[in-house]
């Protein structure tokens, strides 16, 4: 990252950046004493918390972020409101990417630019404009939310799948898992309602294995949605349409189980 931000732009609005922005905000690292901790990058390697930085302007910074981020810090959110900070997020980790070095012993390639080939930023950043307060979407929020209420504190935790466009983030003693782009197609489906619906919502296990699985159901469907976008607007036009779907891959879910910490144990082994 430059040390002088006017050389590059704003990650929300694009225009000249004369200021930082925290993707994972200072307040939650001082709650959770994550300064000093290292996140995993997509590389293998890993780098502090503290300097999980992009570049921002001072209005979008302030005036935009800083109103959202408090909703956040104390805990008086709606589901628009998380759904509009896992944008942050998500794409503020995807923007870092690109000034990172995917091998730092033979520079050229970003991270960015190997894990994103198919998918640029900048339609992610369309989404991530519905953080300004005259940005509206339909549906509000525009991604799946699921809400999980600990029984005892369960600390931090945050897992990002890039693919799947989520995040999953215990902040103590709540939980959110947000689909960013989904246009709520596993908030409306009748299984994972159901599922969401009687499953058990007291521990950060529990939320991580609902994530698991619903990273796993996003991977082996093929979903459509017509989407609308304007500069001021966001729709999905129509319901969102399956067009193919796969078995179950149990080797790809044990993997995400266990990048997320998990063991899974198959309960009905495959017959020989």
């Amino acid at each position: 990252m430059p040390s002088n931000y006017q050389s590059v732009t704003c990650f929300v609005c694009s225009q000249p950046a004369d200021s930082e922005e925290h993707i994972v905000p200072k307040w939650l690292q001082r709650r959770f004493d994550l300064w000093n901790q290292r996140i995993s990058l997509p590389n293998g390697t890993s780098m502090p918390y503290r300097q999980l930085t992009i570049p921002a302007c001072t209005h979008c910074n302030g005036t935009v972020l800083s109103p959202l981020e408090k909703r956040i810090e104390s805990g008086s959110f709606s589901d628009s409101d998380i759904w509009k900070w896992a944008n942050k997020i998500h794409y503020g980790l995807g923007f870092k990417d690109m000034f990172l070095d995917w091998d730092r012993k033979n520079p050229g390639y970003k991270i960015g630019t190997v894990v994103r080939q198919d998918d640029p930023l900048e339609r992610d950043r369309h989404f991530l404009h519905s953080i300004a307060g005259h940005f509206r979407t339909d549906p509000d929020p525009f991604g799946s939310v699921f809400r999980f209420s600990f029984e005892k504190p369960q600390g931090f935790f945050l897992a990002h799948f890039l693919h799947s466009k989520s995040i999953c983030i215990s902040l103590s003693a709540i939980g959110c898992i947000v689909f960013v782009t989904d246009g709520q197609a596993l908030q409306r489906d009748v299984a994972t309602s159901t599922d969401y619906a009687s499953c058990p919502k007291s521990t950060l296990e529990d939320m991580l294995f609902f994530y698991a699985k619903n990273v796993e159901h996003l991977a082996r469907h093929q979903l459509g949605q017509n989407i609308m976008m304007t500069d001021g607007f966001l729709a999905r036009l129509g319901n969102t349409v399956v067009h193919n779907v796969t078995p179950v891959d149990k080797i790809r879910f044990r993997a995400i189980c266990k990048a997320l910490g998990l063991e899974w144990v198959d309960s009905e082994p495959d017959r020989q």
